[in-house]
């Protein structure tokens, strides 16, 4: 039995330009460049493709997005715009879809996936650029027979790439931000709020209360699956440390609760290991300590953890970490206090907020002041001291990265050689970005918009004409610098450059 089209639903929606204004959906028919695609005006691809609504056809062209890659070309990127959901019938509802799109925008077709979260698909098939059709249970194109599944995933016919999947932002004033090409999806991946912990008791007080670490999702997509182990260290006590998971999908706490029972005075360890396979990083470490006193001991200092580490993007500062200031002797533990001595490179980039006493137990909360830093790493040491017994030191570590776009270049096989382009590599400000590798360690990037009517290039020795991008609108080319050549049948301006970050070699550049 044939699948079943989905019927055409009228869309009488306000679509808001990027500029702020509203409009109503256009009629006007846009012409493809492509003589080998199947194209239509507006009225014939409704008839072939039976949407549930269009604004603008999707202008198409032929044309590789790497010189010298795959003939499977990149969707181009749609110029990101604005959608009003409460106007569309169809996303009142979870799994509702409606086809919208705006000028200079091809379609999308918008799906409801839950209150709060919205995903998108462009309606261009990633082989040629033919507009799909939409089925109720997936998308077929009418010009070589590729299908796709509903979730944009391809499943036979014409061998292709899956479709492209755009940006939607839902905004604070309830509208979406449609448009951009959709970052490759970051992985997921485990974050807990602290590696190490520490419960201090005594051999004649009351039990340590429990603490509770939280569990996040660093990365994208879900972080299910989730589940604990428990081991102690060898030739010590077992059975101290219990372990309670609220949910096995993040976000999610673990309370640890400690339990001396009869265990004479002394240092316990643990190792609590979070794990689940729908993580990249597979799992995270929390270190566990139990310290019973012995009322008649000397003080004694111990701390939690006895190093650090912090990572961030250049021009922002990470979340501060806290170190717990414990006695593991007898007695009072007075007088904490600490001192910073920094490694190579600039000081003066970590503070603390005050101790919350200077007498054990007390809490040190450690937090970098990064946004003024370069991209880099960078050390620092922490001394923390008390009366009559022996300092402990704090090992500090800081990986400040370049901003902006991440490009991994060994992804890009046309960036290994001096010259060589790259299209599509991700977006900035919602617009295609292209990547050019200019020498032995330097890069240059441009954004994917022609500088004269706003349509997106290819990355494309057009003609033969030593071009390395070109417009399919009216035929405006650059050469790798991206500067007009000679051989454009268009006049118009370079096309706007980019900043790009890159420490020679490292396997990623920057781009923003």
């Amino acid at each position: 039995m044939p699948r079943a089209r989905l019927p055409h639903l009228s869309v009488n929606s306000a679509l808001v330009s990027p500029s702020g204004n509203s409009g109503a959906l256009s009629d006007a028919p846009q012409t493809g460049v492509c003589g080998g695609c199947a194209m239509f005006d507006r009225r014939g691809f409704l008839t072939r493709a039976s949407l549930l609504g269009l604004g603008a056809m999707v202008t198409a062209a032929c044309g590789d997005g790497v010189i010298g890659g795959a003939l499977t070309q990149p969707n181009p990127t749609i110029t990101p715009f604005l959608v009003d959901p409460t106007k569309l019938t169809a996303l009142q509802q979870v799994g509702g879809r409606v086809v919208v799109s705006a000028p200079e925008s091809g379609a999308v077709i918008l799906e409801r996936l839950s209150a709060t979260s919205f995903r998108g698909f462009a309606l261009a098939c990633p082989h040629a650029g033919t507009s799909v059709e939409v089925l109720s249970d997936g998308f077929l194109c009418p010009n070589h027979g590729a299908r796709f599944s509903r979730d944009g995933v391809w499943q036979g016919g014409q061998p292709t790439s899956n479709l492209n999947q755009v940006a939607v932002i839902l905004q604070a004033n309830g509208t979406l931000l449609v448009g951009g090409a959709m970052a490759t999806p970051l992985p997921a991946a485990i974050a807990v709020s602290s590696t190490a912990i520490a419960f201090a008791t005594s051999t004649v007080g009351s039990p340590a209360a429990p603490q509770t670490i939280s569990v996040t999702n660093s990365g994208g997509g879900a972080l299910t699956g989730l589940a604990l182990s428990l081991s102690y260290a060898p030739s010590q006590a077992t059975g101290w440390l219990t372990l309670a998971l609220s949910d096995a999908a993040a976000p999610a706490s673990i309370t640890l609760t400690a339990s001396r029972g009869v265990l004479p005075a002394g240092t316990y360890t643990a190792t609590v290991r979070v794990a689940t396979g729908s993580a990249s990083n597979g799992s995270a470490t929390i270190n566990v300590s139990m310290i019973v006193q012995d009322p008649n001991a000397t003080p004694a200092l111990q701390l939690s953890t006895t190093a650090l580490a912090f990572t961030t993007t250049r021009g922002t500062s990470p979340s501060p970490q806290t170190v717990q200031l414990l006695n593991s002797g007898g007695g009072t533990l007075a007088g904490l206090a600490y001192t910073i001595a920094y490694g190579a490179g600039a000081s003066a980039w970590l503070t603390t907020s005050s101790m919350t006493g200077t007498t054990a137990p007390a809490t040190l909360t450690v937090r970098p002041e990064a946004a003024a830093l370069a991209a880099g790493t960078y050390t620092a040491s922490i001394t923390v001291a008390a009366t009559g017994t022996a300092s402990r030191t704090i090992a500090v570590s800081l990986t400040v990265a370049a901003a902006g776009l991440a490009v991994i270049i060994a992804n890009w096989p046309a960036l290994a050689n001096v010259g060589g382009a790259a299209g599509s590599v991700g977006n900035v400000a919602g617009v295609g970005v292209a990547v050019v590798r200019t020498g032995a360690n330097s890069f240059a990037a441009f954004s994917m918009r022609c500088p004269h009517q706003g349509t997106i290039i290819r990355v494309e020795n057009f003609n033969n004409t030593g071009s390395a991008f070109h417009c399919p609108n009216h035929d405006a080319l650059w050469n790798n610098a991206g500067r007009l050549i000679p051989a454009s049948r268009q006049s118009t301006t370079s096309l706007s450059a980019l900043t790009v970050t890159y420490t020679a070699g490292d396997t990623v550049c920057y781009v923003s």
